[in-house]
This record gives C-alpha cells, structure tokens and sequence, in this order.
C-alpha cells in the first residue's frame, strides 16, 4: 500500500474507531438504563431540580379493588420523596375486596402528609372506606358514592350439575367446612353464620365511617343500608366536604402543605419492561389492576366447571350474564358492573 494512501485512510480509520467507541459506550449506558428500569421513583436531586419542593402527588384507584400492593407501593414512594408534599387519591371505583381496602385506609389514615379525596364518576363502599381515612371528600353533585355495606355472594348450581348429570361430593371434619359450597343449597344455620360474618365487617366499616367523618352512631345507622348516594345527598349526609374536581382536590392539598404558588402535579410513572419482560411478553403494568376472570379462579373450582358448562350453552354471551370474582367478602357496590 502506498504512503498516500495509508495517509488517506488514517483519518477514516480514526472516524470509524471513534464512532465505534461511541456506539460502545452509548450501549452500555442504554443496556444500564434498560435493565434497572423504572421503580416509579425520582430521584431526589432529579426531582428537586425539576419540581422545586412544591409537589403534590396524585395516586389513581381505579376498579374493583382486589390487592392493595400497588397502591401501598405508590403511597410509600411518594412518602420517601421530599418533593412531594402531600397526596390526592382519585378514585373512580365501586369499591372491593374487604381486606384490601382496609388496608389502603390504615395507610393513608396514618400517612405523614396530608392526604385528600377526589371522587370521579364512583367512589362506593370499599373506595369510600379508603377515602374515610383522608382529611378531605371532594366530589361532583351527580358523583355517585356512599353504598356503606358488606355483600358476600353465593351461587347455587345444584340444578345445573343435575342437567349436566355432574355428581359433586366431599369429606369434610365439620358442619361448616363447605358453607357456601355451590353444589348444594345453604342451610338456615349456615345463613345465621355467614350472616354474623357480614355484619361484623359492617361494624368496621360503620366505625371507619363514624370516625373519619365525625358522625355519630346514629347518623352512620342512618345511611348505613347500603344505599348509593349521588354527591349532592352525600354532602348533606355530611358524606362529602365539598363539591369540586380534581383541579379543587390538588389546590385544596397544596394549601394544607403550606405550598406557596402553584404546586407542581406528579403521578407515579409506570414500572418500565425489562429485557426479559419482553422476552416473556410480559404484559403486566404497574398501573395494571384488573383480572381475567378465568385467569383468577381454580381450574377445579365449581366456579370454573359452572362458566364452561355455561359457555357450552350459551357461548360467549356467558361472560356478559355470569361474572365470577374471587371467593370472599366484598365492600362492593354490585350496580357499578
């Protein structure tokens, strides 16, 4: 090769290689990036620079409440967080499973800032559980919340094994073993038990009620039916603080925090996929609370051996005239499905 064009090349050499130290780096620090992902968190100096310390955060509960994980998670990153100076939970639901939402109303009961409630289109039993625990109620004149009450469904298909010559047993050590069991019709002793179950979770929620709103006994047992309320009774049933949106809730929080100025809004970000997620096509998002409801029963549950001899009759229509949730006891409003 001649000198001339070893000359020529030199530089050319030189580009290539320092482009492909480039790239190298640049895949690294994108690899790094990638892997960690995103926990929904902030780093504090990150976060400082880019909201000051004037942040409120706004935590969504949306649907059926079923696991209380995701929201005690966001609760608990928000608590950590400096610049975020108090929390607004929107909520857009008819309420839940009993378990979980208690314990979202023993968090932000206890929280150590201030939180607040803005309910959307529903905020029902469970949901407004949760929100007792808050310092404030807001909602719309046509929101439609209150449904203070426990409900533990039961289905009885005895009939339908017996059209599908389906012949179901057990062995059990006790008269109550298989209360609520949906092969056989629930006996008047087995009522009077699961009776005494609901009404002592209804004396939780009435006592969660009582004391968040600084009702007396009196005025819970009033409303403690299980009627729904539109926003405009509640707030006379003492339900609500104030009529007003999420705009209202968030201006509401940035006052009790002593944020001067405008308070800078932050949700939580949604966890971010990991190489081996999307080699899974892992669809599950952090924001991501709903249930199949085929995925979330036993394959060898009544329930599941009832929804495939439905489904034979009545093809997928089933799915529209035969909801399954999970076994359990529920603050739920059943009007919201």
């Amino acid at each position: 090769m001649s000198e001339t064009t070893k000359r020529t090349l030199s530089p050319l050499v030189l580009i290539f290689g320092l482009s492909a130290l480039f790239f190298i780096v640049f895949i690294i620090i994108s690899s790094v990036w990638f892997f960690n992902g995103s926990t929904g968190r902030m780093s504090q100096p990150v976060s400082k620079k880019l909201f000051g310390s004037n942040g409120v955060g706004v935590i969504e509960i949306n649907g059926v409440i079923l696991d209380s994980k995701k929201i005690l998670q966001k609760l608990e990153r928000f608590e950590e967080n400096d610049t975020i100076k108090g929390i607004v939970l929107r909520v857009n639901s008819p309420g839940g499973a009993v378990a979980p939402s208690q314990e979202i109303y023993e968090a932000v009961k206890k929280y150590s800032k201030p939180v607040v409630t803005s309910i959307g289109s529903v905020g029902a039993s469970g949901a407004y559980y949760i929100a007792c625990g808050t310092k404030k109620i807001f909602a719309s004149q046509g929101t439609l919340t209150g449904s203070i009450g426990v409900i533990m469904e039961f289905v009885n298909l005895e009939k339908l094994y017996e059209w599908a010559k389906v012949k179901r047993y057990s062995i059990k050590t006790g008269r109550f073993k298989e209360v609520g069991a949906e092969y056989q019709e629930m006996t008047d002793e087995e009522r009077v038990l699961v009776q005494t179950m609901v009404d002592d979770v209804l004396v939780q929620f009435k006592k969660a009620v009582g004391e968040g709103r600084h009702l007396t006994a009196g005025q819970v047992d009033a409303i403690a039916d299980g009627r729904v309320l539109t926003g405009n009774q509640a707030k006379q049933a003492k339900l609500i603080d104030e009529f007003g949106s999420l705009k209202e809730a968030i201006d509401e929080i940035a006052k009790m925090s002593g944020i001067k100025g405008k308070p800078q809004v932050i949700y939580p970000t949604k966890k971010r996929k990991k190489l081996l997620d999307l080699l899974w096509n892992d669809d599950e998002t952090e924001d991501n609370y709903e249930m199949d409801s085929d995925s979330s029963l036993d394959t060898r549950s009544g329930d599941w051996i009832a929804k495939k001899i439905l489904e034979q009759i009545l093809g997928n229509a089933v799915n529209s005239v035969f909801e399954v949730r999970m076994p359990g006891v529920y603050l739920l409003w059943p009007g919201a499905r």
